[in-house]
């Protein structure tokens, strides 16, 4: 990959690079405090409000107290003001308790190493409640949500590690695919089935096959969460492994996939999907593209650096597999201008690059 010699092109690349390190900055600091219930609590945030803040400021003033932030920082105080204080919401429960499957299945239960039970948020106990949004210059914004008193939600639970849950970022992540569901549908990933009982629920929807490869979750889903589903004679599970059957069985109306837990568990399977067919539809599908952005962005630092093709004949994760993959595609390419930056970064031609 070679670059132009271009002023404002050199100035548009520092500023996609700049904004990626700001998103995985941001990302890893809600990560860090997404993993802790207490992380805030009533008294904290109390603390706060009192002085004259509002809740979100107080949340980021809470965080600057924890991991020692300078609060005086400009950078630091425009990063946490843009991507936090505008970011973090209080939710409604009863937008997500007035669903549908929520208020149809109420069961729990356990099959050999599975069990559906009973999660709570605890008040103030912040979480990603939907996508993450993506702006024209690949700044990743996160949507942060939070209740003000405890909130219950089903989970499918392998031990003490969840699967599969109705919490607000379950739902809200599902609605475009399950609005876009119609005639013969396919859905890879069986879960506690929230995909094919909403869909199950709409006329244009004729039925839904089902991939699961666990006999122990098709066992579990059968005997507890099943029988209380509304058309369930839309619905048929098949055992078997989903990228196996979809690379054989194609035709259907609508295809969509829940394979994975996180974007990061779900990369090497996404792109295997890409390349059996693009139309297939994939949770966290605009988190995943993101993924694949930041590897052509770590690959431009990388080509600016002048780094030799030994650097990308062995990789020993996924990332670097696509990384050396996006080079081997790009290493003949002149980026010229803005324009063919932006064509670079466009989900259509990170897609495009990984399946070929």
């Amino acid at each position: 990959m070679k670059f132009t010699n271009d002023k404002n092109l050199k100035n548009k690349i520092n500023e996609v690079i700049r904004n990626n390190q700001i998103n995985t900055w941001v990302a890893e600091l809600f990560n860090e405090v997404n993993s802790y219930t207490d992380f805030f609590s009533l008294e904290k945030i109390d603390s706060y409000v009192k002085q004259g803040l509002s809740e979100p400021e107080a949340f980021v003033n809470i965080m600057y107290d924890e991991f020692n932030f300078d609060k005086n920082d400009e950078e630091t105080i425009g990063i946490t003001d843009e991507y936090c204080v505008k970011r973090i919401k209080c939710l409604e429960p009863k937008e997500y308790l007035n669903n549908k499957y929520v208020q149809t299945i109420k069961a729990t239960g356990r099959y050999k190493q599975y069990s559906v039970r009973n999660i709570t948020y605890e008040p103030y106990q912040t979480f990603a409640y939907d996508e993450i949004s993506v702006t024209k210059d690949y700044k990743e914004y996160s949507a942060i949500g939070y209740f003000k008193k405890p909130f219950s939600y089903l989970a499918l639970c392998e031990g003490n590690n969840i699967w599969m849950s109705l919490n607000p970022n379950e739902i809200e992540t599902m609605k475009p695919f399950v609005n876009k569901g119609h005639g013969n549908v396919l859905v890879l990933g069986l879960g506690m089935g929230y995909v094919p009982f909403m869909m199950a629920l709409k006329d244009e929807v004729k039925h839904i096959t089902i991939i699961e490869k666990d006999q122990n979750i098709i066992n579990l889903f059968n005997n507890l969460l099943f029988p209380h589903f509304i058309n369930k004679n839309k619905i048929t599970i098949i055992k078997d492994d989903a990228i196996k059957y979809v690379s054989k069985n194609n035709k259907y109306d609508y295809i969509f996939a829940d394979l994975w837990h996180t974007p990061e568990d779900g990369l090497d399977l996404y792109i295997k999907l890409k390349r059996i067919s693009k139309d297939i539809d994939c949770w966290l599908e605009t988190s995943l593209i993101a993924m694949l952005r930041r590897c052509m962005i770590t690959l431009i630092e990388e080509q600016l650096d002048n780094l030799k093709e030994d650097n990308y004949k062995k990789a020993k994760t996924t990332t670097d597999r696509v990384i050396n993959h996006y080079y081997e595609r790009t290493k003949n390419l002149v980026i010229n201008n803005e324009d063919d930056l932006f064509n670079l970064l466009s989900d259509s031609s990170l897609i495009d690059l990984i399946i070929s």
